[in-house]
């Protein structure tokens, strides 16, 4: 028997829009529960991420249990058995009896013109020898899906009877039939669609995000923590000598005592070429260099006295100074409070100085340049 084919198949599957849609849907509430996840644990908000992941959780189930449910609705594919002759083979390494062979069929239905597949099945090494190229095997699929073809190994006696006596020719390879599934829509729009969920979270909450993820705490401006930095220059004049005189302030909404907070807005200080200076003052919102860049202040904190670098004092202590000066003097955390640094009269030596205030009265410690207590401070005045 010779079977020869002449056109290619005509069944095709393609994709429903209402299929296509779903996967829209579906997709683009994966991404944005997802990214609700991450943004949610980065800028610490309990809720957020606690309702995307909840969210996610609940389309995922629904999900698998619409799926179950539709292919349980689904009728039993019919299976379809033909002959097929093999064009090509190439098995994979495997290291176990069964190897992956990759397969090229010339399918010939007896409902249908001929046609290609290529596909893989696993065979058993005894048996990969009985399937050379040009050999006429018996294969079965189901009736609406041409493409998943399996070469059956052992069949009856009047499908290996025919297999023996056919002989076929090759199908033109214009007539290779594929997955209509395999060719990607469904992935190349589901991603889209989570990519696109997960942009719109993203930007929801892009202010909270960036100014929390900001490499070195720099938020817009290009200044740390989004400090806002402004600096004043004044001029005053005392009989004939002239002396400049340059301040320099760092503001910033969140408290100075907030771990870091310290250290990036000195940084900001910094990016408005603030360095050193002869007198500093911390307080709760707000950080003030007088004498910047070497210039000594004529009568305010500092003057007379060495610039020091910015940069070198221990910001991280200072945060516990506040607190041990609060506990020593008995004086609670509503009180306002104070740092000031910068050298004694006289002296070469870099003190700091936290006031403490509170209804009790007001009271000083004194530290060293590395935030080692001196003085502790006493009972309020």
């Amino acid at each position: 028997m010779t079977i020869t084919d002449t056109t290619g198949p005509t069944e095709s599957r393609h994709d429903r829009p209402a299929t296509l849609l779903g996967s829209v849907l579906t997709g683009g509430v994966v991404g944005a529960a997802l990214a609700a996840v991450v943004v949610g644990i980065i800028i610490g908000k309990a809720a957020l991420w606690g309702g995307g992941a909840g969210f996610f959780l609940f389309v995922v189930v629904f999900t698998v249990v619409s799926g179950r449910r539709e292919r349980a609705r689904a009728p039993k594919p019919e299976k379809r058995t033909a002959l097929a002759m093999i064009e090509s083979r190439r098995a994979t390494n495997g290291e176990l009896a069964d190897v992956p062979v990759s397969f090229v069929l010339t399918v010939a239905p007896e409902d249908r013109p001929a046609y290609r597949v290529a596909f893989s099945q696993s065979i058993n090494l005894v048996d990969i020898a009985g399937f050379p190229p040009r050999r006429v095997v018996v294969v079965e699929y189901p009736a609406h899906e041409p493409w998943d073809v399996t070469i059956l190994i052992r069949p009856d006696e009047e499908w290996a009877r025919r297999a023996a006596e056919a002989s076929m020719d090759s199908a033109p390879e214009s007539t290779l039939v594929r997955n209509p599934r395999a060719e990607g829509a469904h992935c190349l729009v589901s991603l889209l669609a989570i990519l696109v969920g997960a942009a719109i979270v993203v930007l929801l909450f892009r202010a909270d995000l960036f100014r929390d993820t900001d490499p070195g705490g720099q938020g817009a401006g290009g200044h740390p923590g989004g400090a806002e930095v402004s600096a004043s220059a004044s001029l005053s004049v005392s009989g004939s000598t002239s002396v400049s005189s340059r301040t320099s302030t760092a503001r910033t909404t969140e408290s100075m005592l907030q771990d870091g907070r310290m250290r990036r807005t000195v940084e900001a200080l910094a990016l408005a070429d603030v360095s050193t200076a002869t007198a500093f003052r911390i307080e709760e919102h707000t950080m003030s260099a007088s004498g910047v860049g070497g210039v000594t202040d004529t009568g305010g904190p500092g003057a007379g006295q060495p610039s020091f670098d910015l940069g070198s004092l221990p910001y991280e202590r200072l945060p516990a100074l506040v607190r041990e000066a609060r506990a020593s003097s008995g004086i609670g955390t509503d009180g306002s409070w104070r740092i000031d640094i910068g050298h004694d009269a006289g002296t070469e030596a870099l003190v700091i100085r936290v006031t403490v205030k509170g209804a009790q009265g007001t009271a000083t410690l004194r530290a060293d340049a590395r935030g080692r207590v001196t003085e502790p401070a006493g009972a309020p005045r």
